[in-house]
């Protein structure tokens, strides 16, 4: 469906350098539906597509703010896109995921303006994804049941699935899902809840992991207890990964023991609730989205190479050396499942890697330099 933007403001951020905040908005069914855009400094055709959806009686400027996403997207070169809902019958701005009578069409609008963004910026129209907060994320779930020819993959953050939902989901092909909950959540129950006054009731967490489990027929790679890096949070992480599944599918889960309602990693902490900072929410889901297209799972040889970046000896022996040409912000090293397996700083030209770091396979080397991602191969035997 083609839906032209009918107005729209420029707004500079100045710590972003040259990037750019423009607050838009598109008319569907009769409803001017407004949202907020980000742009990296660094845009081009063909680059990935996140839709951040707010909470509820939240709103595109505050969720902009909130996750901080678009430092990450400024990071890693995509678009974000931070939509508003519309007021529901309490006064409140809210997602239409069919958790409230309402009859307001948000999947219309998302998939409209979904097509909005790649008819005026040029989006890879097989990597759009879109996450969420509380609300936001039950409406992610909600796409991912409905629009599965739109949505690469999703994430939650303090989401769920409401029954309704959750009973008359089938989505056509597997999707990638990603949920970071707090298991002291008091307004989406990490255990769920049955009845939650005018709200229809919420599916508990690990329901709602292993229905999306075995959808995508993934079976559990690993449960690992996370660095407590911030001793001051009050809370920790455990990190879940299901992966092997349909088209090289996953589900990951963080669970954020004793946390709250809450973005971990947001910009303010929210007063009286635990916000966890042992993670960066809007950095582990781009993360995550960044491995997959529409088809499913990344193979290594699309990923793309950097010429001027230097893996040498490649097969490792004792070890390797890694220089580029230009700055290297920080490395990444991942195995063929996806797994993060070395994360460091380096702030220089040259990084060595020791044959003790890492076990006998293929690798992906992420270089973050200039601003952007690059990859190559690392074999060691």
């Amino acid at each position: 469906m083609k839906v032209k933007i009918i107005s729209y403001s420029l707004v500079l951020i100045s710590f972003l350098s040259n990037a750019q905040v423009i607050n838009q908005a598109i008319e569907f069914e009769g409803l001017n539906r407004t949202h907020m855009l980000f742009l990296p400094t660094n845009m081009e055709d063909n680059l990935p597509l996140v839709l951040n959806l707010h909470g509820y009686t939240s709103n595109s400027f505050e969720q902009l703010f909130y996750s901080s996403m678009a430092n990450v997207a400024e990071e890693n070169n995509f678009v974000v896109v931070f939509p508003d809902g519309t007021t529901d019958q309490f006064g409140a701005t809210f997602w239409n995921s069919e958790i409230l009578e309402e009859n307001v069409n948000d999947l219309g609008y998302l998939e409209a303006l979904i097509d909005t963004m790649i008819e005026n910026y040029n989006i890879n129209p097989d990597r759009v994804y879109m996450c969420g907060m509380s609300n936001g994320g039950f409406m992610s779930y909600y796409s991912a049941c409905e629009m599965t020819d739109k949505i690469a993959a999703i994430a939650s953050v303090t989401g769920t699935m409401n029954n309704d939902i959750f009973d008359n989901c089938n989505p056509t092909r597997s999707i990638p899902i990603l949920e970071i909950h707090g298991t002291a959540d008091a307004t989406v129950p990490y255990n769920g809840a049955s009845n939650a006054g005018s709200f229809q009731s919420m599916i508990a967490t690990e329901a709602v992991l292993d229905f999306w489990v075995n959808h995508n027929n993934c079976t559990l790679e690993f449960e690992e207890e996370m660095e407590d890096i911030s001793l001051t949070d009050l809370s920790t992480v455990t990190h879940f990964k299901y992966s092997g599944g349909d088209n090289g599918s996953s589900v990951e889960h963080y669970r954020i023991n004793n946390g709250g309602h809450t973005w971990p990693g947001a910009a303010l902490a929210l007063p009286g609730v635990v916000t966890n900072y042992d993670i960066i929410a809007s950095e582990v889901i781009w993360d995550f989205f960044k491995q997959y297209t529409i088809d499913g799972l990344l193979e290594v040889e699309e990923l793309p190479d950097l010429k001027s970046l230097d893996i040498m000896p490649n097969p490792m022996l004792a070890f390797t050396n890694i220089k580029s040409s230009t700055e290297m912000e920080s490395l990444c090293i991942y195995d063929l499942q996806g797994k993060r397996v070395l994360n460091d700083f380096v702030g220089g030209f040259e990084y060595t890697l020791d044959r003790g770091m890492l076990n006998s396979g293929l690798y992906i080397v992420e270089v973050k330099t200039g601003g952007q991602s690059v990859y190559q191969k690392l074999l060691v035997r």
